[in-house]
């Protein structure tokens, strides 16, 4: 099982620091059989960092919006997307007390914990099983992951 927040997942899109390695991390995951996993505020956080790469510039038109159909697409038939519900935000106090991280993280690691949860629990076997990797390009966020037990891959580091 991997879980993707958008500091990473962009890079799939994007070419910047990480994208091969996170492009080969995502193939050798999924030839295995890995699921892949990620909050439904990556939907909205995916959008709108395309949206704002064109705003700057940065991006032309034509590229922007075939980023966002490519992500449209593997949003709907390659990422299981965790809902924000009560079993999420029943993480959020324990993270914020123990980490320092802003609402939006705290959420995907929220989602990542419920994820590996559900997992160890044997609920919807077939969807949940596996060791747990969370992915991430945010330094704070990583670490609090790992605080918590999680295994986790960084594409930006060497």
């Amino acid at each position: 099982m991997v879980y993707l927040d958008s500091s990473a997942l962009i890079k799939n899109y994007l070419t910047e620091p990480g994208t091969p390695k996170l492009q080969a991390f995502l193939r050798e995951h999924t030839q295995a059989g890995a699921r892949l996993f990620s909050s439904v505020l990556t939907f909205a956080e995916m959008h709108a960092i395309v949206a704002r790469k064109l705003r700057e510039n940065t991006i032309p038109k034509t590229t922007a919006v075939k980023i966002h159909d490519e992500f449209d697409d593997d949003w709907l038939f390659t990422f299981s997307g965790v809902e924000v519900n009560s079993a999420v935000l029943g993480f959020v106090r324990g993270l914020v007390d123990a980490s320092l991280l802003r609402g939006a993280d705290t959420l995907h690691l929220a989602s990542a914990l419920w994820v590996r949860d559900m997992a160890r629990m044997g609920v919807k076997s077939g969807s949940y099983s596996g060791e747990l990797t969370f992915v991430s390009s945010d330094r704070q966020l990583l670490l609090a992951a790992k605080k918590q037990g999680i295994v986790t891959f960084d594409p930006t580091t060497i």
